[in-house]
């Protein structure tokens, strides 16, 4: 699991589509991931490096080298060093900011409904990616598909992952930035069937070159 940033650098002002980062990746899957760009809370690591330290508003979601979800709750990380240090035990090698966490250790968590971004109680598109086992993911989206005209709240997004078996569980941003990408193409249906330009993308990877992947 890997995350790649428009432009391939912290702080570019690239926006590029999901699809195209997903290529340009190689990816095999891919979702969206938090629109880092866009907003300046929670912890931003990329490429083991610490860029961004704002420790009290949002949960965070680090991916270890050894491809395992961890969580820092807002304000549970005290100081840049600490965070740093965390990074360090942790073998971490990129974060994401915007959440909330939706399930941990296996149990439901209880979605505050203050919680700073992502307009928890409003019905939206969304987002989430949870792990139901070492090296076992489940990506997420809930969307308008077809007749189906459902979409949810961050809860409900979280009750979704839940009774998936997702031992852990994190939203990521929503609504129009909703997209899970298979095999380069969209494989969900946008919101207003207009995939929009992003600044970063989750998406697992495959050592085998696009030319000898069978369709």
């Amino acid at each position: 699991i890997r995350r790649k940033l428009a432009g391939d650098s912290y702080g570019s002002s690239v926006q590029l589509y999901a699809t195209q980062m997903a290529r340009d990746a190689n990816a095999v899957v891919a979702i969206n991931g938090d629109f880092y760009a866009f907003r300046n809370l929670g912890v931003t690591v990329y490429q083991r490096q610490l860029y961004r330290c704002n420790l009290n508003a949002v949960d965070s979601c680090f991916f270890t080298a050894g491809g395992d979800m961890l969580f820092a709750y807002a304000g549970q990380l005290k100081s840049e060093a600490e965070t740093k240090q965390f990074i360090q035990d942790n073998n971490v090698l990129f974060s994401l900011a915007f959440g909330p966490v939706l399930v941990d250790g296996g149990e439901l968590k209880e979605v505050n409904p203050s919680y700073p971004i992502g307009e928890v109680d409003h019905y939206y598109s969304r987002s989430s990616i949870g792990q139901l086992d070492t090296l076992h993911y489940l990506l997420m989206t809930v969307n308008y598909e077809g007749d189906y005209q459902h979409t949810c709240t961050i809860a409900q997004s979280g009750e979704y992952m839940f009774r998936k078996g997702c031992q852990k569980a994190y939203a990521l941003d929503g609504g129009q930035t909703s997209i899970i990408v298979f095999r380069g193409d969209a494989y969900n249906r946008v919101d207003w069937d207009n995939e929009r330009s992003m600044s970063d993308i989750l998406y697992f990877a495959s050592a085998v070159h696009r030319e000898e992947v069978t369709p």
